[in-house]
């Protein structure tokens, strides 16, 4: 379990310098600003502080989460691993540790790691994209939702929204993949005498 967490927070860390620099990068070529209103300054730039702060404060709940999850992937229901889209758009829970909600909920937290991994790859290929003056894939879609007369916020979550479900749908699923690989997440069978 350490190696997987080790490795998560490396590529966590590296992909967050990775959004961090090209968003730098966009914003100094004078080809974009910041999209969250959460880590950016008056002026579109991104504000560092916060968005270390924001994104310290997610690795450290992504990590413990998954800390949690992994020991507990032998209480997943075997549907999710047979058919990963079932757990597509059941995210929402009160309490993800409680007896009724945790086998989906072991699924849901393993598969939040590639998931964010995925979405931190993607968030700097699209801020490369805009930096180097070439058409990229948020622009388009942000602009018509705030066409639509949506607010910001508005249009900023309707993106994410849009941009997050595919990216889950593939981390599930590859979560799934490796899950079936491993004896932990089959039923757990009597030792032999």
């Amino acid at each position: 379990m350490g190696k997987w967490i080790g490795l998560y927070v490396i590529a966590f860390l590296a992909l967050t310098g990775a959004d961090m620099a090209s968003t730098h990068w966009a914003t100094a070529a004078g080809q974009g600003q910041e999209f969250n209103a959460v880590v950016a300054t008056e002026d579109g730039a991104l504000h560092t502080d916060r968005f270390l702060l924001v994104n310290g404060l997610f690795l450290a709940f992504s990590v413990a989460m998954l800390a949690w999850a992994f020991p507990r992937r032998a209480k997943i229901d075997p549907r999710y691993i047979e058919r990963p889209s079932r757990a597509l758009f059941n995210y929402f829970y009160l309490n993800p540790f409680s007896k009724k909600i945790a086998p989906k909920s072991v699924f849901h937290f393993l598969a939040l790691a590639p998931a964010v991994l995925l979405m931190k790859a993607f968030a700097a290929f699209n801020n490369s994209l805009i930096a180097a003056g070439a058409p990229d894939i948020v622009t388009p879609l942000a602009k018509a939702v705030f066409g639509l007369g949506a607010s910001e916020l508005l249009t900023y979550w309707t993106v994410i929204i849009v941009i997050f479900h595919p990216i889950w749908y593939l981390a599930l699923v590859a979560t799934a993949r490796l899950l079936r690989g491993t004896p932990a997440a089959a039923t757990p069978q009597p030792a032999a005498v």
